[in-house]
């Protein structure tokens, strides 16, 4: 069972807590993280207002509540080992708050595999803070980013980053294999710790709502191209490319085959978006969910997917999601008996 560390906002109120893992949305609406949900599943009502100098004085009170929760949290990451996922969703953290966190982060005993930071302040800054990070927790996994500000600077930060970052230990990983090899004096010359050492390989991200434009899209296209071993991609929320950009990333996504899952909710693709997408299904192999829900799609696009679907008989589907969209009923119906749900 992982713990995992959980800090969410409910309004003014946010908690610090460890619960066992649990998998939330794939894209995450603010609207509804800040619901609190009641017992019978119903939302708890909304709050009367307040009178006006109160509501004044309210931005203060919750610097000051998030700011002690996250000292909170620095002082569990300090002495605890056991920590394998955070989880700092929907909390206003800024790039100043996050440098006070990664310092207790990259100082913590815990072998951390997820940071999850959806639905906050993080800029293009922060994604220097994240690689420091990364650098010194190798081990980290997955970085959920959705719904914050990288903007295309800030992508293109963090994934030259990462691509260094991985074929540094990578080429140390195999220093260390070679080293194995020889005699044991050999292996005293190692630096301290190169015998627990691990390459470092990111295989979750989520991008989606981080204003990328078509040049963010271009930038992911390449590192998915020659430098990815993402097993999740979410970009959601990314309206602002054009069918060229996603053109380069469907094309990408043609002969990758580590990504299994990909998240493209309310990307405005449209039919032309869509054929694009449906010719990639058509070669790539990896590919078991798809998510593209709000999309703009009619019949059209809806008949290239379901040729797509014909085409991939050997490695079909596992999850399609196509909610919201303009498909008929009977066209969607015989999509979904092409999906193999699981």
């Amino acid at each position: 069972m992982h713990t995992n560390l959980l800090l969410e906002r409910c309004r003014l109120q946010k908690r610090l807590s460890t619960c066992p893992e649990a998998r939330g949305s794939d894209v995450e609406l603010s609207a509804e993280s800040d619901t609190v949900q009641q017992p019978d599943g119903e939302p708890e009502e909304e709050e009367e207002e307040e009178e006006e100098d109160v509501a004044g004085s309210e931005e203060p009170v919750k610097e000051q509540d998030l700011q002690a929760q996250l000292d909170a949290m620095m002082a569990v990451l300090s002495r605890s080992d056991e920590v394998e996922q955070l989880v700092l969703r929907n909390t206003d953290l800024t790039d100043d708050l996050l440098l006070s966190l990664a310092a207790a982060l990259k100082s913590s005993p815990s072998e951390v595999t997820l940071l999850n930071l959806n639905l906050n302040l993080i800029g293009p800054y922060g994604a220097h803070i994240l690689l420091d990070v990364l650098r010194v927790k190798p081990q980290v996994k997955g970085l959920h980013l959705f719904g914050n500000k990288l903007r295309d600077h800030g992508l293109l930060t963090l994934l030259n980053g990462i691509v260094e970052l991985q074929e540094q230990t990578a080429r140390a990983a195999a220093a260390l294999q070679q080293a194995m090899l020889f005699p044991s004096e050999q292996l005293l010359q190692l630096p301290t710790g190169w015998s627990s050492f691990r390459a470092f390989a990111l295989l979750e991200l989520d991008v989606g709502g981080n204003g990328l434009s078509s040049e963010g899209v271009k930038v992911l296209a390449s590192y998915v191209r020659s430098h990815s071993y993402l097993q999740y991609l979410g970009l959601a929320q990314t309206s602002g490319a054009d069918l060229a950009a996603w053109k380069e990333l469907f094309d990408s996504l043609k002969g990758n085959g580590s990504l299994t899952q990909i998240i493209l909710d309310e990307n405005n693709l449209g039919d032309p978006g869509v054929r694009l997408l449906a010719d990639m299904l058509k070669e790539n192999a990896s590919l078991r969910q798809v998510d593209l829900d709000r999309n703009g799609i009619s019949d059209v696009g809806g008949n290239d997917i379901m040729g797509a679907l014909l085409c991939r008989t050997q490695f079909p589907l596992l999850h399609l999601s196509l909610q919201e969209n303009g498909i008929s009923a009977g066209l969607m119906s015989r999509i979904q008996e092409e999906v193999k749900y699981t």
